[in-house]
């Protein structure tokens, strides 16, 4: 056998024994998550965490500043060597620039094109190895003298452009005070030079070095937009786009930053060892755009870029424990899913995950177990309230959900089972049990022997003087609940039993009936709790015991209808109008949801 295959077939053998058997079915939509997620943003403090200092230590700077908050221009187009770095290096600067190289002044005399020796020597720029009978002159050249070539007449030492020349490196442009020169226009310490306001782009300026920029914060950060899609089998894709300012301090003032920033996660569904759904980013990324800057926008464009580079390297660090704060603040709304909540003053139910939940393209499902506990003692699986005599009605299978509607973001199923558990609680704690006696109810005739014995001959020959009656209505079984298409029953047994009030509060039972009753069952959801609604259908009378003797049981079906509708029913009403308490996974509310009943199976959709 295939390894492959005998894992998956080990897998199919385990599953079962792992999964919970299931009573409720529980379906969302990505619309569900999403405002899951904004929600959980807005009402904690997620966003005001964020704001604050932005540690700018991040790689160690490199001597050049290529590895500083904001380097890698040291060396470039605005460093030392470049074209707005200081100039004297540069294109306009000493040797191997412009009055090094095309005006002269160098050192090394056969590296200018029309370049002159310092020391008087004049040289002929021909090629390196001429030909032989190629003109050459080369020696000391008397300065009154013309030299052979330019070189070394208006362009060499002391010519035009030559030492000590109107453009020469002592001239106008040249030397220490000249226009190029190091305390010139565009020299070291110029305007434009290295030390000049420029000269902040350059060298050991703003943008070279991270001692440039201090003091980075984020000073505002807006409520993120969220939009997700649903990954099928793994879990969903999360963006979170929003907009983040900062500000920082550098030698040209207040630095004021805007960017857009959409985060992306693909984040996966499981479960943890408690059964709990959990929601766990697998990774997050950044994506920046539509950065503005201030003070800078216009005077140097490429900043821009420059501090793109930077914050895609700091802004992930500060961003992605947002979104992992969220998910874990969602995570907490998933976790009450397992969690107790009180069926009226009788009980209490607990829905708990069942099984991993199921990720489509259209919604997500989970499964539920419902376990319904009475008040006192500990939870127990349904039915409840039977002999241990009356065998266990078999649990009914979970069918499976219609299709979800396109105008519904939300689908709750809850089986025949889950109902059948409720109601044995109610049976249990005694909540259907009655005792009635003449005057309780104004709408009931007067309980007396006198009453019955005008529905009952045999009663009026045993009591011809009027005795007070007592009605106990006892429920011993759980109800049975049956769902079909558009119809709800609740098939009740109960037994009442009839006692006669003697002198000194002497009781005597008089007969005792089984009273079979069909219920229907009416169902609607407010306040996110499934209300239950019950009208008599039909009741069918046997005759159990009697100290009369045998009578026809049918003789009193008018009068326990009427108690039935006076009394019973309006107290079974009451106790499930409190309603059953619904999973409230993300916040969900079926309130006023549309309400189906097909076979087994009622289903919510909002």
């Amino acid at each position: 056998m295939p390894p492959a295959l005998g894992v998956a077939l080990l897998y199919a053998l385990l599953t079962p024994s792992l999964s919970q058997p299931k009573d409720a079915v529980l379906r969302l939509n990505k619309g569900v998550l999403s405002d899951a997620l904004t929600g959980s943003l807005m009402q904690s403090n997620i966003l005001q965490g964020a704001l604050g200092e932005v540690p700018l230590r991040g790689r160690r700077p490199s001597t050049d500043g290529s590895g500083d908050l904001l380097g890698g221009l040291g060396g470039g187009l605005l460093g030392g060597g470049g074209l707005l770095g200081g100039l004297t290096g540069g294109l306009l600067g000493g040797r191997g620039g412009l009055t090094g190289g095309l005006l002269g002044g160098g050192a090394d005399a056969d590296d200018g094109l029309l370049s002159g020796e310092s020391g008087g020597q004049a040289y002929w720029e021909g090629p390196r190895n001429p030909p032989r009978g190629w003109p050459v002159a080369r020696g000391d050249v008397p300065r009154d003298d013309i030299p052979v070539g330019v070189a070394g007449g208006a362009l060499g030492q002391g010519g035009l452009l030559g030492d000590g020349g109107l453009l020469g490196t002592a001239g106008i442009l040249g030397g220490s005070g000249g226009l190029l020169g190091k305390g010139g226009l565009l020299g070291y310490g110029g305007l434009l030079g290295g030390g000049g306001v420029l000269g902040i782009l350059g060298e050991g300026g703003l943008v070279s070095t991270i001692q440039g920029l201090t003091g980075l914060r984020i000073v505002e950060l807006t409520l993120p937009r969220v939009s997700l899609r649903l990954l099928p089998g793994v879990g969903v894709h999360l963006n979170l786009y929003t907009r983040v300012a900062l500000n920082a301090k550098c030698l040209l003032g207040l630095l004021d930053i805007a960017v857009e920033v959409n985060i992306t996660s693909r984040v996966r569904l499981t479960m943890d060892g408690t059964g709990y759904p959990k929601l766990v980013a697998e990774r997050c990324d950044t994506l920046l755009g539509g950065i503005k800057v201030r003070l800078l926008r216009g005077l140097l464009p490429i900043v821009d870029n420059l501090l793109a580079s930077v914050l895609n390297r700091l802004l992930p660090n500060l961003l992605c424990p947002v979104l992992d704060v969220t998910l874990g603040l969602v995570n907490d709304q998933l976790g009450l899913v397992n969690s107790l909540v009180p069926l009226g003053l009788l009980g209490s139910i607990q829905y708990t995950v069942s099984s991993l939940p199921l990720v489509t393209g259209q919604f997500l499902e989970v499964d539920l177990n419902t376990i319904v506990g009475p008040l006192a003692g500990g939870l127990v699986d349904y039915p409840l309230g039977k002999p241990a005599t009356v065998p266990t009605p078999p649990r009914v299978p979970m069918p499976p959900l219609p299709p979800m509607p396109d105008t519904s973001s939300s689908q709750l199923g809850l089986s025949v089972n889950f109902l059948g558990s409720v109601l044995s609680v109610l049976q249990q704690e005694g909540a259907l049990d009655l005792a009635i006696f003449t005057g309780m109810f104004p709408e009931l005739p007067p309980l007396t022997t006198s009453t019955l014995g005008a529905l009952v001959p045999a009663v009026f020959k045993a009591y011809p003087e009027p005795h007070e009656l007592l009605l106990n209505i006892d429920v011993p079984e759980a109800p049975v609940v049956t769902l079909k298409r558009n119809k709800g029953v609740i098939q009740l047994l109960a037994t009442a039993e009839v006692m006669v009030i003697h002198p000194d509060d002497v009781l005597k039972s008089l007969c005792r009936l089984n009273i079979n009753a069909s219920l229907l069952a009416q169902f609607s959801v407010e306040d996110n709790k499934l209300k239950i609604g019950v009208s008599l259908e039909k009741n069918r009378l046997s005759l159990v015991s009697s100290s009369i003797g045998v009578f026809d049981v049918s003789l009193l079906e008018v009068l326990v209808d009427q108690i039935f509708n006076v009394v019973f029913l309006p107290t079974m009403n009451g106790v499930l109008g409190a309603g059953i308490p619904l999973p409230r996974l993300l916040n969900i509310d079926f309130t006023n949801a549309d309400v189906d009943v097909i076979e087994d199976l009622i289903v919510l959709s909002a």
